[in-house]
């Protein structure tokens, strides 16, 4: 009973919380365009989960979900919430996801836990796996040895 009342709460919390993503963020994220970005984030969006059709994301998982490099360097150095989870997924889930090795790379050095896990149980390296990023999964299962 307490699980359910707390997994309720939970999702009414989340899209309470989800904004909307606006064009201009969406845009500046599509051309990879950092001056752009650098105006339209704040203190007060950068870590808010935006919601594009039914999914959520934060600024940085649209970044690495879009590949825009420049705009995910910015949002690194403008301190993005690096552990943040929007659709229950972290930002280092969607690099593994989409095989952006070179941005989970960067966010291992900014200091990511490469184990955390979902509401699911899911690791990072375990999306890599779903969807097949042998280098990836390399990568990360490389901390084990």
């Amino acid at each position: 009973m307490k699980k359910s009342l707390f997994f309720t709460f939970l999702m009414i919390t989340t899209f309470a919380t989800a904004q909307a993503i606006n064009d201009d963020l969406k845009n500046a994220l599509k051309t990879d365009n950092t001056t752009a970005l650098k105006k339209l984030i704040n203190s007060e969006n950068i870590n808010n989960c935006h919601t594009i059709e039914t999914f959520e994301y934060t600024i940085l998982a649209l970044a690495i979900k879009t590949n825009a490099k420049g705009c995910f360097t910015s949002l690194l150095a403008e301190k993005a919430n690096i552990e943040k989870a929007c659709g229950d997924k972290t930002p280092l889930m969607y690099t593994a996801k989409y095989g952006r090795l070179d941005m989970a790379k960067a966010l291992i050095k900014a200091g990511v836990k490469l184990r955390a896990r979902n509401s699911k149980g899911r690791s990072a390296l375990d999306y890599a796996k779903k969807y097949k990023q042998q280098e990836i999964m390399d990568y990360f299962t490389s901390f084990d040895q």
